[in-house]
């Protein structure tokens, strides 16, 4: 009897044991950051192309590894951005906060994509510790020839808005210049005009003490006859 009555308490035993491991186990999860890696357009304007690296977990992710095989291509154009972007993703960021985002520019979409015929895959993958330990790794396959035809516009209307202040911005400014310019202007003819009007009243004013002096000078010699 004591033999049979243990079974069904061994069982709970084990039970008990077993939810406080899944427990224990949420709990890690719900700790541990989540590291992430993707290639997305640049949603202000459309034509870049960005690699993404963000942390949507809540806490601190730690040494994070970013593997890119093959190698993302640069165009020529471009100084070396996107080979030193990739080689130092590889030796890894100290520390990436909860939500945060970090974006670095690979030129321009339609570069990637010059080559109608290139099927190249390329296999991204991110690594990074927790404060529980290291993460599993998230791995994943990019193909860009799969964007292509897609609608590369900038998300909403704000890039429009801020063309359109853009434009205003700059017509506001060549007007200040205008009135800038149209005052010096201004300023210079004051001057001629205050310049001439006192030469011709120093003129003037030289004639009338000319013809004093002739007048005083023929009263003296009258005088004298």
């Amino acid at each position: 009897m004591e033999f049979v009555a243990l079974r069904p308490a061994s069982k709970a035993v084990d039970e008990s044991k077993e939810q406080t491991t899944i427990q224990r186990d949420l709990m890690v999860q719900a700790a541990q950051p989540y590291a992430w890696v993707d290639i997305q357009p640049d949603r202000q304007q459309g034509t870049m192309l960005q690699l993404v690296v963000g942390n949507i977990g809540p806490t601190m992710a730690r040494n994070v590894k970013v593997f890119i095989d093959p190698p993302i291509p640069e165009h020529p154009a471009y100084s070396g951005t996107t080979a030193v972007v990739q080689e130092r993703l590889r030796e890894g960021i100290l520390s990436l906060a909860p939500r945060r985002v970090i974006r670095w520019s690979l030129g321009r979409g339609f570069d990637l994509l010059e080559d109608k015929d290139d099927a190249t895959i390329y296999r991204l993958r991110v690594t990074a510790d927790g404060p529980y330990g290291a993460l599993e790794p998230v791995e994943f396959e990019v193909r860009p020839r799969d964007w292509r035809e897609a609608r590369d516009a900038p998300d909403g209307s704000l890039h429009h808005v801020r063309k359109e202040i853009e434009k205003l911005a700059g017509e506001a400014k060549g007007l200040r210049t205008y009135i800038k310019q149209a005052g010096i202007v201004a300023l210079v003819k004051s001057d001629i005009i205050e310049t001439t009007l006192a030469d011709s009243i120093v003129q003037h004013h030289s004639e009338e003490i000319e013809a004093a002096t002739t007048d005083e000078e023929e009263d003296q010699v009258e005088v004298q006859d």
